[in-house]
């Protein structure tokens, strides 16, 4: 399979930033994996989870999700929690009418399936302690995004790093995960998503929690072709960012934005003789509104 860890996971990643960024990432050759707290999309990473929904809210959810369930019980259960799985499997032989009357009759206890209240708050509090030592690397599949340029590096004035994935090298890069975009992420600010999370075992659940929160966003920013890495913060990290080292041999590319200064372009040249396997390339704006890549001789 070669260097590619899986047959659908990219061959190398783009990483833009600004000039400034860039000197300090090749002088250096670390990339910095940050907190969510300094994200500033406030559509990103949830600063709270389950903000402004009551236990009571996800009470009424659960409920009519119970409902659900026994009115067309699933055939795999394994991934329920036990006390509602054992309710699932004990109607699932039964008829339609007598799950009906199971419904009916459950509907008439006041407390029928009521979420433990501290579970929540327990998640909550899991979550803002996580928060600030959880690290994220956001990497992207293309160095030839216009709205990328535009956005990450500095309007066009900066550059894009090429890092491959090499498993020769036992790359971190392999390890990223797709980010999904569409409305799933929403679980986390809605009642009925809230009452799906507490049907799952709690260990499940926690893992799915911070799945939503770390690799969900809106579909406005599908174009961005997103993949993370996380990763935690180090003993000794006294902020909330951690600046990890790569191997010099990973990068491949250096795009240098059609704005970047001269000065820049002077200052990278040296920085770069000292990743073997990088390509310097200047990247111009052609006539027909797209890019034109001239690779740079030594």
């Amino acid at each position: 399979m070669g260097d590619s860890a899986k047959p659908s996971h990219p061959k190398s990643f783009t990483k833009y930033m600004s000039a400034s960024t860039g000197r300090q990432v090749l002088m250096n050759s670390t990339l910095r994996w940050s907190s969510p707290v300094l994200f500033n999309d406030p559509f990103d990473v949830p600063k709270e989870i389950a903000y402004g929904i009551t236990p009571a809210d996800i009470y009424k959810a659960l409920g009519e999700k119970m409902y659900s369930l026994i009115e067309n019980p699933p055939n795999d259960t394994a991934h329920l929690k036990p006390e509602i799985r054992k309710i699932i499997e004990s109607v699932r032989g039964k008829t339609i009418e007598v799950r009906k009357r199971f419904i009916e009759e459950s509907k008439k206890d006041p407390d029928p399936y009521q979420p433990d209240n501290t579970l929540l708050q327990e998640f909550q509090d899991l979550w803002r302690r996580l928060l600030p030592d959880f690290r994220i690397l956001c990497l992207t599949e293309s160095h030839t995004h216009t709205a990328m340029w535009m956005h990450y590096a500095d309007k066009y004035s900066g550059l894009a790093l090429v890092f491959d994935c090499s498993e020769k090298l036992d790359s971190a890069w392999r390890e990223a995960r797709p980010v999904s975009y569409g409305t799933e992420t929403m679980s986390l600010f809605t009642a009925e998503g809230w009452a799906e999370i507490f049907t799952l075992p709690d260990d499940i659940a926690r893992k799915r929690i911070l799945e939503l929160a770390t690799y969900t966003k809106s579909s406005d920013w599908s174009y961005e072709k997103e993949w993370r890495i996380t990763s935690y913060k180090r003993p000794n990290d006294t902020g909330p960012y951690t600046d990890y080292r790569f191997d010099p041999k990973e990068l491949s590319h250096i795009y240098l934005g059609p704005l970047i200064e001269t000065a820049d372009v002077d200052h990278i040249k040296t920085l770069a003789t000292k990743y073997p396997n990088a390509h310097l390339t200047q990247v111009k704006i052609g006539m027909g509104n797209e890019f034109v890549f001239n690779e740079l001789s030594d």
